[in-house]
């Protein structure tokens, strides 16, 4: 069966698009001369037309806006955890600037009447007619694809039930992408944060490359497995990848710098604070074993201590309560003073709860507890901070996925495209190319 020509007001559906609605395809050649039906109304498209009657929500702008506001986002959280240092300064303050752009970007966005209109007019239809034509440029057809600017995929629908199905459905996978970009962002500028003020931000700019180039190459790596290994007998599918959107290892934002903004996530960033360099040059975990991603040991233990410390913290504040306004010099006298004492000679709290109490020789002295009142809020704050940075890392190490889980929802709906053309394969118009 030959493969339709396609007229005006066809429907289209895009691997990008954030809404549950197909749109329909417009001519947007100057001259039009070939039309379909006897009154004139439906030119027949060729690849000189790129535009459609309405825009598409797209994913791409989505995915920066939601991605840099979550970054800032993450920057700020990430300060506010390590402020007591320069580098929890600066991070502050990139963090604010990054939301107010992005702030200034959402707000431009909802000025733009037309999404589509310049990246389609940037694109190119890809498996045209190759022998027909139309006021001198090459028709499309039902096989034929759209390449947006931006990265998206269109391609002519007859059947608004099928485009409608297919549509719903892509609508589905690019939200759980934009989710996930968002939150892997949030977690990736928390985490750099943090790394930059444990490890420096010479080591962290370091990790930040090396994590980019790893992510990169694995995606290129997890793309190609999944195009192989998929509708093999999808003949739109295999014509999508092997000849209107090969995998590449390039990222799509390389190829135009000044739009790359529509092309990057910062959850590309992944979770630089999981692994650091050792003096050798190779990659080590935080305590020095063998190289792993994640010590779940080592966490766990860590938020116990902070966990214990805080617990301790609030019990002993409460029993130093009983000590306000008496003589620093007569604490030793009260049974109350008496009893912290002996708790912590006891080992009753964690020795950096009680370390100024006791002096050069580890011995406890009475009159120190009411200025150790006075240092537990701070104590307790900084197990709370330290409680937030091991969440970020645990979280950053899970957000390290993020990406590639995103790519097999963005992978899917190329597939989803590949199976609506195929069901609406067919549908179209009784006049059809004549490939003798």
């Amino acid at each position: 069966m030959s493969a339709s020509y396609i007229p005006k007001d066809v429907y289209a559906v895009c691997t990008f698009q954030t809404d549950s609605e197909p749109r329909q395809l417009i001519p947007t050649r100057e001259t039009i001369t070939v039309f379909y039906g006897s009154d004139k109304t439906r030119p027949l498209l060729t690849v000189e037309d790129r535009n459609i009657n309405k825009e598409f929500p797209c994913k791409s702008p989505k995915n920066a806006m939601w991605g840099f506001l979550c970054f800032g986002a993450g920057l700020i959280v990430g300060a506010l955890l390590v402020l007591s240092g320069p580098v929890g300064w600066a991070a502050l303050a990139v963090g604010v600037g990054v939301l107010a752009c992005a702030g200034a970007a959402v707000y431009h966005a909802t000025k733009i009447n037309h999404l589509c209109t310049e990246s389609l007019g940037k694109g190119n239809w890809k498996i045209e007619h190759e022998k027909v034509t139309f006021d001198r440029s090459k028709a499309i057809t039902q096989n034929s694809i759209l390449v947006c600017d931006t990265g998206g995929l269109l391609s002519p629908i007859f059947s608004y039930a099928v485009a409608k199905k297919y549509a719903q459905q892509i609508d589905s996978n690019n939200g759980k992408e934009i989710l996930l970009n968002a939150a892997a962002s949030f977690f990736g500028g928390a985490g750099i944060v943090i790394a930059g003020a444990e490890m420096g931000i010479a080591k962290t700019l370091l990790w930040m490359g090396i994590t980019m180039g790893v992510m990169n190459e694995l995606s290129y790596w997890e793309r190609e497995g999944i195009r192989n290994s998929s509708l093999e007998d999808n003949s739109h599918y295999q014509d999508m990848n092997k000849e209107a959107d090969e995998n590449s290892r390039i990222p799509g934002y390389l190829n135009d710098l000044p739009e790359s903004v529509t092309g990057i996530t910062p959850s590309d960033l992944a979770s630089p604070d999981i692994l650091e360099l050792n003096e050798k040059g190779g990659l080590a975990s935080r305590d020095g074993k063998t190289p792993v991603f994640f010590n779940s040991k080592w966490y766990i233990q860590d938020w116990q201590k902070n966990l214990i410390e805080i617990k301790q913290g609030t019990a002993l504040s409460k029993d130093l309560t009983a000590l306000e306004g008496i003589d620093s010099r007569e604490v030793w006298k009260t049974p109350e003073g008496k009893a912290i004492v002996e708790n912590i000679r006891n080992g009753k709290y964690s020795e950096s709860l009680v370390a100024t109490a006791k002096d050069g020789l580890g011995r406890v002295r009475p009159r120190n507890l009411p200025n150790l009142a006075r240092e537990l809020p701070t104590i307790k704050m900084q197990n709370i901070k330290n409680i937030g940075k091991l969440g970020v890392k645990g979280a950053g190490f899970v957000g390290f996925f993020f990406p590639f889980i995103a790519t097999y929802f963005s992978e899917d709906s190329r597939k989803i495209l590949a199976l609506a053309m195929a069901e609406d394969f067919g549908k179209g118009i009784n006049v059809v190319a004549d490939e003798a």
